[in-house]
């Protein structure tokens, strides 16, 4: 049953466009489309990890739409496997690099609580001799359906999209071309879904070939909101952003540290087996359209461990002890100034 609520997600996260046009937007891992003109992904999160010649990637969006279908295609640098990924993966993972809390108690006066700290547009049709791409892989995973493609020109791609079914905006669809031109490969991925695509949605698994740590963002250059993308990387060392456009975005290392024997989850216990290093890393990207590169992880200088801190103040509230002290010296005061005068008033 748990295997079959992930895949659902995850056919959700890629639910096609079959008959209707649709509106197109980005994320950071490429083209999203859906009838919803509103549709965006509000955070994205991924899980990379290498061995030195093949990259996993492992992604979940979390989407804000009120339809019930999109579709996702997704560039790769050479042909990746499509599957599944566990449901709860990216809870384990908050949960290994969640911040350390300290108590801390804060003594206070005073009465009161305490401060806490787009219109849709088909393709264009494919101009006559135009290169289409290859099938590679077709695999079915419960309800979804992800299609691996090689080769090509960006024409011949727009020309299998659109009688796939799906419906790219040229804007989006253009995005492939530098990918394209540089020999990547695409994952078409689609379904049809029965209920409202928001929220967090089941991670979905790629694995293809590579000699560097690759997360595919160039796309993204065509949204039209800020983007915040979190990235794990797994592996023998520390990693970090390697790529140009880390110099203008807002990097943030929220966690390194060694996970080895910290977890029971089948997949990261597996992919720590070849290097238990775990980094998280948080880019906020406001300017979407200065996106000129992809996301590139190299290791870093040095492997120190890292944790935030968050502190738990508890409050105590010193009002009422200082009241009651100072009503007992006044009541003291008063008695000693009472016998002081009876004193003075008996003497001869």
């Amino acid at each position: 049953m748990a295997v079959w609520r992930s895949l659902f997600g995850v056919g959700v996260l890629v639910a096609a466009l079959i008959a209707t046009p649709g509106v197109a937007t980005a994320c950071a891992c490429g083209g999203l489309l859906s009838t919803d003109p509103a549709v965006r992904v509000t955070d994205e999160m991924a899980l990379l990890h290498t061995d030195g010649d093949t990259e996993t990637v492992v992604m979940r969006l979390n989407l804000s739409s009120t339809a019930d279908n999109a579709a996702l295609v997704i560039p790769t640098p050479a042909p990746a496997t499509v599957d599944a990924a566990p449901a709860e993966v990216f809870d384990e993972l908050a949960e290994l690099s969640a911040p350390r809390v300290e108590p801390v108690r804060k003594w206070v006066i005073g009465w009161g609580g305490a401060a806490a700290p787009e219109g849709s547009a088909g393709a264009a049709a494919g101009a006559p001799g135009a290169a289409g791409p290859t099938v590679l892989s077709q695999v079915r995973l419960g309800p979804l359906e992800a299609t691996t493609l090689s080769g090509g020109d960006l024409d011949g791609l727009r020309k299998w999209l659109a009688d796939n079914g799906y419906q790219l905006r040229p804007e989006i669809s253009a995005g492939l071309q530098p990918y394209l031109r540089e020999g990547w490969s695409v994952v078409a991925m689609r379904l049809t879904s029965q209920q409202p695509l928001a929220g967090p949605l089941a991670p979905v698994t790629l694995t293809f070939a590579s000699d560097e740590l690759v997360y595919p963002m160039r796309m993204s250059a065509q949204a039209q909101r800020p983007q915040t993308v979190v990235i794990y990387t797994l592996g023998e060392h520390r990693m970090q952003r390697a790529d140009p456009d880390a110099l203008s975005q807002y990097v943030d290392v929220d966690y390194a540290g060694d996970i080895a024997g910290r977890t029971d989850d089948p997949m990261l216990t597996e992919l720590a087996g070849r290097g238990a290093f775990l980094t998280r890393t948080t880019t906020s990207i406001v300017e979407p359209a200065a996106i000129t590169s992809d996301f590139r992880f190299a290791p870093a200088a040095t492997d120190e461990p890292f944790q935030r801190v968050v502190y738990d103040y508890e409050y105590l509230n010193l009002t009422l002890p200082i009241l009651a002290g100072m009503l007992a010296v006044a009541v003291a005061a008063v008695v000693v100034l009472i016998r002081w005068v009876r004193r003075r008033t008996r003497a001869p």
